[in-house]
């Protein structure tokens, strides 16, 4: 797919990578990567944190008018602790932990984009997520089922149907909106999109998943 009909967007995301090997935040990240697309065509119209229908807000919204093409994007950026100089800038991440719950919140804007591409309010979308966590996309070695299970993205997942929590996770539950239904099928594939540092998260992989 092509954002707005325009720019393919592990295109954007390697550009971005040479130029930006890590972010402060998601914020950073979301202004980073809108900066990059509108580099990359200057013709794009681009839109942060936008509310693309009632009650459905967008972390970013690009379109080209002259097309009459959109493209919605939510992003996340979920880090483990690190303490680093990069390029003479100092990037101090906190751990983020919450592994499941971050999973649910991928999930749900996966979820989020299809409605819109549904309603027609946008003609395609992605969720982005980039992390030096390797829990994300590592399966634990012990095999045992867990009330989050629905909601991991290790590498390789499949993502489809309905997403609920187990009898395990009761606690976690109260706090999301239950269940989610993804019409769609996706099944996660990473790619590595940039080592800072050697050593325990120094390297960054990214997650895109395409909703067209």
């Amino acid at each position: 797919m092509l954002i707005a009909g325009s720019v393919p967007p592990h295109d954007a995301l390697g550009a971005l990578s040479r130029e930006r090997p890590i972010f402060h935040s998601e914020a950073d990240f979301q202004h980073a990567l809108a900066w990059q697309v509108h580099s990359a065509d200057p013709l794009m119209n681009v839109r942060l944190e936008t509310r693309a229908a009632r009650g459905e807000r967008l972390d970013l919204m690009f379109s080209r008018s002259d097309l009459g093409l959109s493209t919605a994007l939510e992003l996340k950026y979920p880090c483990a602790a690190l303490d680093e100089t990069v390029d003479g800038e100092q990037f101090v991440l906190p751990a983020r932990g919450a592994q499941d719950i971050r999973g649910y919140d991928f999930m749900k804007d996966i979820a989020r984009i299809e409605r819109l591409v549904k309603a027609g309010v946008t003609d395609n979308g992605e969720v982005v997520a980039i992390t030096n966590d390797r829990s994300y996309w590592t399966r634990p070695r012990h095999g045992r089922p867990t009330g989050a299970a629905a909601f991991r993205l290790y590498e390789g997942e499949r993502l489809a149907g309905v997403r609920a929590w187990g009898p395990q996770s009761a606690g976690t539950e109260k706090h999301t909106k239950g269940p989610i239904e993804l019409p769609g099928d996706y099944v996660l594939e990473r790619q590595d999109y940039r080592k800072v540092v050697d050593g325990r998260g120094g390297s960054f992989r990214q997650l895109v998943v395409e909703i067209d």
